[in-house]
């Protein structure tokens, strides 16, 4: 019983590894910095090509928690480059386009690409930037969440499941009532929940210890 245990485990172990070496995903609506080059509406603008936008994983698991004690760059880039980074306001990737405007408090379409399935769950932010130098902050994030409306269609919550399912995930999301901004950084926030770990109370199971994150940021603008 137990070798069974112990291969099962390792299976596991190897398939989270090999999903790891592909593209995962990216914010597509509103379009992410890195994702601009797809579109044809801002062909005019030469937004720079990212041909890793679906892998805005903070470095990879690996430089995140090995090398970065668990931190990321607020936008999906790994912590220990010099701020700002290449997906931050001003970074390569950051050239304060706006894509979209939007009210306070208004429900939108949020839309994300995926093109490996990890479980875990989306969420979604924004930041005021106060100039058109300043750097997105997680605590900025942090204060001003959307509420997601669920599958049921009449609850919301800051988090959207995500089951094995590939493709597009459409999200119903509400703006903060109480933020207006000439220019914000949406956040897309992934938190997979594929990967083998230690539970904290004496086992192990798919979902525990650390785990993959992705992330994205759109710059918008949220009128009265």
């Amino acid at each position: 019983m137990s070798r069974v245990i112990i291969l099962t485990s390792s299976a596991i172990l190897l398939l989270s590894y090999i999903n790891s070496v592909y593209p995962h995903g990216r914010l597509m609506e509103p379009p992410s910095r890195s994702s601009l080059w797809h579109f044809e509406e801002y062909e005019e603008f030469n937004p720079p090509i990212n041909y890793d936008d679906t892998q805005l994983f903070c470095g990879s698991k690996e430089v995140q928690y090995n090398e970065n004690g668990g931190r990321c760059g607020e936008c999906g880039d790994a912590w220990n480059q010099t701020k700002p980074r290449d997906n931050e306001n001003g970074g390569l990737y950051g050239n304060g386009l706006i894509v979209r405007n939007y009210t306070r408090g208004q429900n939108i379409s949020v839309a994300v690409e995926l093109t490996a399935p990890h479980l875990g769950h989306f969420e979604f932010k924004v930041c005021p930037l106060r100039s058109s130098s300043d750097v997105e902050e997680q605590s900025c994030f942090d204060r001003y969440p959307l509420q997601i409306l669920q599958e049921s269609g009449t609850e919301f919550d800051n988090e959207f499941p995500i089951d094995n399912g590939l493709g597009w995930v459409n999200v119903t999301a509400t703006l903060p009532s109480d933020v207006t901004c000439e220019h914000c950084s949406l956040l897309w926030y992934y938190k997979t929940g594929n990967s083998w770990g230690d539970c904290g109370n004496g086992t192990e199971a798919i979902g525990c210890g650390p785990q993959e994150e992705f992330r994205g940021c759109a710059d918008v603008t949220i009128l009265p």
